[in-house]
């Protein structure tokens, strides 16, 4: 597994707990900060992943959606 793959790895497994949280009615705001930690060092890193940027974006409009209900 290459370093890149490691991090796509560590980021789904991150991405699918924020989703059960989520589902289940919790915000996932801690875990939408973990993932854009991952992805800004991977740019540190050199590299640069659609599905680590697809999972940052997506979990921050869901964690929007909480934050403009007010659920904290």
């Amino acid at each position: 597994m290459t370093t890149e793959q490691a991090f796509e790895t560590v980021t789904k497994i991150i991405f699918d707990r924020a989703c059960e949280l989520i589902v289940g009615g919790n915000p996932a705001y801690e875990s939408e900060l973990v993932l854009n930690h991952i992805e800004m060092v991977m740019v540190e890193w050199g590299y640069r992943s659609p599905k680590v940027s697809e999972y940052c974006d997506s979990l921050k409009q869901e964690n929007d959606i909480m934050r403009d209900m007010g659920i904290e």
